[in-house]
């Protein structure tokens, strides 16, 4: 397939009334060279914000028959099918999530369907919070956590409305709560960190972790577990798992798929970077919600340790056994 006529593409997700128009708008003027087509998705027959964006864009695409994570109907597809025609008219694509949306359907043609993902490829996912708000609305709505789980980059939004020392506090807390993701600040109220958040890449293909250091084998790390002061927020935590052995893959894949489809309320994200002895590229793994993907990305480099190392974002994590599950996907481990 010809790259050149793939159209990137950005998730733009976030709870109600975080600032995800404010965002677009200030997007469009920041780059005004650049065409974005954007996909809206308004539950209701009025999309009041396709109203508020500016002009600046190749194309819009209201949905307004529901949330499109409930169900990847034939007029989302229909609309990525229009907008491939359409190409020419825009170079990139913005889905602008409804605020309850859940990213993991949302991202499911961009990553694993088997012409889209070539078409649209998933450039990044982008969620935005509400400082005042965000701490109740964790508390208050899973959605949220979801939401800010699977971005590569997570945007505080209204800064200014809140103390300095609290703001502190807030972003100690996301960074922990998503170690995979860039954790930002907005200043002002219309003003975001663009140049930081063109260069960030879906993290498919951000082949490292750089909150870990000297990775040592067959043994669980504890990060990321921070509460904010609030007993309700303890359990969200991140666990990594480190292996020098090889991992059988098609157990791998199918002992992931199992744990995540079972637990997908406790679960919230799982990225891994793993390799073969056959092989010179990394494989990549990654599971937001109940799928399981596996794809090669770059090659090893040559001062590089070759060892399998997974990271699992999500609550009570320790009563899953997860780390006796990948000890039995191991390839010399004897299979039952």
């Amino acid at each position: 397939m010809d790259k050149s006529n793939a159209r990137p593409v950005t998730i733009l997700t976030g709870f109600l009334g975080a600032g995800k128009t404010t965002f677009l708008n200030a997007l469009m003027k920041s780059y005004p060279q650049k065409r974005y087509a954007i996909i809206e998705n308004e539950i209701g027959q009025l999309n009041v914000d396709s109203f508020l964006l500016s002009e600046n864009y190749g194309q819009l695409v209201p949905l307004q028959e529901g949330c499109i994570c409930c169900t990847l109907n034939d007029e989302f597809y229909s609309s990525l099918e229009l907008l491939y025609q359409r190409q020419d008219s825009f170079d990139e694509l913005i889905i602008e999530c409804t605020g309850l949306a859940m990213p993991a359907a949302i991202m499911e043609p961009f990553t694993t369907h088997p012409i889209f993902k070539d078409l649209f490829p998933l450039k990044k996912i982008i969620c935005l919070v509400d400082a005042v708000l965000i701490e109740d609305q964790i508390k208050e709505r899973d959605e949220v956590l979801r939401q800010i789980t699977a971005a590569d980059v997570v945007i505080i939004n209204k800064a200014d409305d809140v103390h300095p020392t609290y703001l502190k506090s807030l972003y100690d807390y996301l960074a922990h709560l998503n170690p995979l993701a860039k954790t930002l600040y907005s200043k002002g109220k219309k003003e975001f960190p663009f140049e930081i958040i063109e260069n960030i890449m879906y993290t498919k293909k951000s082949e490292t972790f750089s909150f870990l250091k000297n990775p040592t084998s067959n043994h669980a790390t504890i990060i990321g577990q921070s509460s904010l002061g609030k007993p309700h927020l303890n359990d969200i935590s991140t666990r990594i798992y480190t292996f020098v052995e090889e991992f059988n893959f098609i157990n791998l894949f199918l002992g992931l798929s199992k744990l995540v489809g079972k637990y997908t309320n406790r679960i919230y994200r799982v990225k891994g970077i793993g390799y073969k002895r056959d092989n010179d590229k990394k494989i990549i793994i990654q599971a937001v919600g109940s799928r399981v993907d596996m794809d090669y990305g770059n090659q090893w480099k040559a001062n590089e340790a070759k060892i399998n190392t997974m990271v699992f974002i999500g609550k009570e994590l320790d009563s899953l056994s997860i780390e006796d599950l990948l000890l039995q996907m191991l390839a010399n481990h004897p299979q039952k």
